[in-house]
């Protein structure tokens, strides 16, 4: 009997022919229920999509479930299902029924991890997707029924026959009206695409199924538009078979933006001189930030927790994603009370979904995203690969002992995961000192340049559409790029030879198309549209070991282009960081690289004006870039002398309404820049607190008097904070709040001006505080001036000058 690798590490009997994801046997029943509203609700398609298995050999640091994988792993899949309504209001799935049970009571069994609708609200004429994830892999067919809000239901038996098609990328043109599909016959079988459907409807505008047969091992769709898609919409794609398989997926549209980015502190212009376009922070932006990184064409992803976003910067042009917690399959390993460890990978699930119709709901147009760990791989990518819109694993070999060889494992396995969602990937480029238990190995150093760049080039390879860096900043016994100019210089290579070609990473699909004869080579093509393609070359032959990393040179590596059906390569260059570097063709599917130093990539079309266009763009964005940097530099000259004018005007005429504070839950610091009249060891306050947990408030607080009822004053400080917002608030002798009557912020500074009434005699305190949630942190100057209002307007008067 034939057989197919569709789930986990073993193989399933192949359906008979005539049976595996036919719609008729995909959905074997179904049952309509007209609600109050008169809606018509059907659902078009339903079938079983199994985890595709990977033969990686993995094993876990964490204790308890090293041999998590061999042990305790039992690789399931997503029951997927394709609602249409007609007529009627909109409507919204309110619950899940499966197998007669409503989900909310199947969670003490954890016999269902998650559910969700997309979009979350079906409107007539539009496809919605629900997908659920059970726990165990399919025996049987399964009762599924959706029940929505205005009372209608739709049910189905999910059979558990795998469906042999499946889309595996979606990638938009930077207007949005060019999409790009590929699809997948995972069965092995023969298949012929016949059409693809927008929102169950011919798209409007061509139409090119490049492959229908899979002679390539695949099928390639383009869809040319004849108008462009909104960015932060929903749409539900299908691709139809002539013998009548289907499969679909439901993709939020964008404009296939590539971040090339990096965490650590909030200094947006010394990333954009090093042409990273993105930042990814655990805190959170006000609008000020994003203000900044929009003047530098960046965009930026960021964790909210439980909350909205800030109405103040919703649908902000520097926003790519929001975030509702950091690793939630690390998470995951913290719930003892569930003993067996199979059980806990996806604990955290439902509480992401949660959050995630939060910002949906908030926000329509910002994406949303979730970075994922190494606990419980691979099924935390199954499991949490396919929530967010933009799935972003982490992976830092060199702090786990493990070969850099693990980076393309990871990104294969969260894409198999995600897709077609884009994958992100965040990248090691530090390291964290070992502690006094452990024995010092890889762990006490972090890498050398050719070996970031050669995991750098692994994840794209592998189909990341992004990259992150993590990190550069210094905190604790966590090191960080800016102490190594080597790796930082590097990363700014790197990312000037990807943002090169980044309009084509935005819609590249990988392959092992391209070949070579000599040994020791791991090559990627990324098919990147209907005329273009990648060839990512990485030299596997390296030593990395603990003191070194190293990778002989190597020279004349001659490469065989693939032959696809859809394109005859009439060009290639390499590309590099200060251009494309012309190669030439021989007998149109050979070229020769004269030189190769550990990784190289090269771009080949069948237009050979394609890298002159990207140069253009790229080199547009570079000047963009260049222009940002000179006017926030020339703001920042404007503010600094704002401020300390202010400053020196404070010291020398309002000496007499310097107030000192004391900190809550915090510590002296001196940061630069911030005013110090009494020449006192610390100059403010600083406090904050890392963990993703409930903590204590914190902050600082500053006495302030009142001789006489409605006493009116301008508090002058200096603050910062990130994460959760900071409070002021104004204390009476009880410990009462009278409230804040106005405040402001200094663009570009740390100055906060508060105008305070106190409405009557006495003492009274002011408190600059934090709670909530974690991470979260902030400053205060140990000093504030607390000034009458009639002294105030000179100061005012300088506040408002250009």
């Amino acid at each position: 009997m034939d057989c197919i690798h569709v789930q986990g590490f073993g193989t399933r009997p192949a359906a008979p022919a005539g049976r595996s994801g036919r719609l008729g046997l995909c959905a074997m029943a179904l049952t309509v229920l007209a609600g109050a509203s008169g809606a018509e609700t059907e659902l078009v398609l339903g079938y079983y999509a199994p985890d595709r298995g990977t033969h990686y050999a993995w094993n876990e640091v964490a204790p308890g479930i090293q041999t998590f994988l061999d042990r305790d792993y039992r690789a399931a899949g997503l029951c997927c299902l394709y609602i249409h309504t007609t007529e009627g209001q909109p409507v919204r799935a309110v619950d899940l029924i499966w197998n007669g049970v409503p989900f909310d009571d199947l969670r003490p069994s954890h016999e269902l991890i998650w559910w969700r609708m997309l979009p979350d609200d079906l409107r007539p004429g539009e496809v919605a997707e629900v997908l659920v994830r059970p726990r165990q892999p399919l025996t049987a067919p399964a009762n599924v029924e959706v029940r929505f809000s205005d009372g209608s239901a739709v049910s189905a038996a999910i059979a558990p026959e795998p469906n042999p098609l499946r889309i595996t990328t979606v990638g938009f043109s930077k207007a949005m009206d060019e999409v790009f599909l590929v699809v997948e016959a995972v069965d092995g079988g023969r298949h012929e695409v016949r059409r693809c459907l927008i929102d169950g409807k011919p798209a409007a505008g061509e139409t090119r199924i490049l492959d229908p047969g899979f002679s390539s091992g695949l099928c390639p769709v383009s869809l040319r538009l004849s108008e462009p898609l909104e960015y932060g919409s929903y749409h539900v794609y299908t691709v139809e078979e002539r013998e009548g398989v289907a499969a679909a997926c439901c993709v939020r549209t964008y404009d296939g933006w590539v971040p090339l980015g990096t965490y650590g502190y909030n200094r947006f212009d010394d990333f954009a001189r090093n042409s990273c376009n993105g930042h990814n922070s655990f805190g959170r932006y006000s609008r000020g930030d994003l203000d900044v990184m929009a003047e530098l064409g960046m965009r930026s992803c960021m964790i909210l927790g439980d909350d909205a976003p800030d109405p103040a910067i919703v649908g902000h042009a520097a926003l790519l994603g929001y975030c509702p917690m950091d690793e939630p399959d690390c998470r995951d390993y913290t719930h003892d009370e569930i003993p067996d460890h199979g059980l806990r990978v996806g604990t955290e699930a439902m509480h992401v979904e949660e959050c995630l119709r939060r910002y949906r709901a908030a926000d329509p147009r910002t994406l949303t995203y979730l970075t994922l760990d190494l606990t419980y791989k691979p099924a935390n990518y199954y499991v949490y690969g396919p929530m967010a819109d933009i799935c972003n694993p982490d992976c830092y070999p060199l702090m786990i002992d493990a070969d850099p060889k693990m980076v393309r494992e990871v990104v294969e396995t969260a894409r198999h995961g995600a897709g077609p969602r884009p994958v992100t990937f965040t990248y090691q480029s530090g390291y964290i000192e070992p502690g006094e238990e452990e024995t010092p190995t890889r762990k006490g150093r972090a890498p050398f340049p050719d070996e970031m760049r050669t995991m750098m080039y692994y994840a794209i390879g592998a189909g990341a559409r992004g990259l992150w860096n993590y990190i550069h900043c210094t905190e604790g016994q966590s090191h960080g790029t800016h102490e190594y100019p080597e790796l930082w210089y590097a990363i700014g290579q790197t990312y000037r030879e990807l943002g090169r070609v980044a309009p084509l990473l935005g819609r590249a699909h990988p392959m092992e198309l391209a070949q070579s004869e000599q040994a020791g080579l791991w090559l990627r093509t990324l098919i990147c549209g209907e005329n273009a393609m990648l060839v990512v070359c990485v030299d596997d032959q390296y030593e990395s070991r603990p003191d070194a990393f190293v990778v002989p040179p190597r020279t004349d590596v001659t490469l065989s282009l693939p032959h696809v059906p859809w394109m005859s390569p009439r060009a290639a260059w390499q590309v590099t960081e200060s251009g494309f570097a012309p190669l030439p063709l021989a007998a149109g599917d050979q070229l020769t690289l004269p030189e190769l130093s550990s990784v190289a990539l090269v771009l080949v079309s069948a237009d050979a004006g394609l890298a002159g266009g990207l140069e253009a763009e790229f080199a547009e964005r570079e000047t963009e870039r260049a222009r940002g940097l000179l006017r926030l530099e020339q703001a920042r000259q404007r503010d600094d002398a704002r401020l300390a004018h202010l400053r020196r005007t404070l010291e020398s005429q309002c000496a007499a309404y310097a107030v000192t504070g004391e900190g809550i839950g915090a510590y002296g610091v001196t940061p630069q820049g911030f005013w110090n009249p009494r020449g006192t060891e610390y100059s403010g306050f600083e406090f904050g607190v890392n963990d993703q947990t409930d903590g204590p408030t914190m902050g600082a607080t500053w006495p302030i008097s009142a001789a006489d009822a409605g006493t009116r004053l301008v508090v002058y400080a200096l603050t910062t904070n990130w994460g959760q917002p900071a409070e002021w608030t104004l204390l009476d002798a009880g410990g009462r709040p009278v409230g804040i009557a106005a405040q402001a912020q200094l663009p570009g500074t740390t100055l906060t001006v508060l105008e305070l009434t106190l409405p009557a005699p006495g003492e009274y305190s002011l408190r600059f505080t934090q709670s909530g949630r974690g991470p979260r942190g902030g400053r205060a100057s140990q000093v504030i001036y607390v000034v009458p209002r009639d002294v105030a307007p000179l100061l005012a008067s300088m506040l408002s000058r250009p």
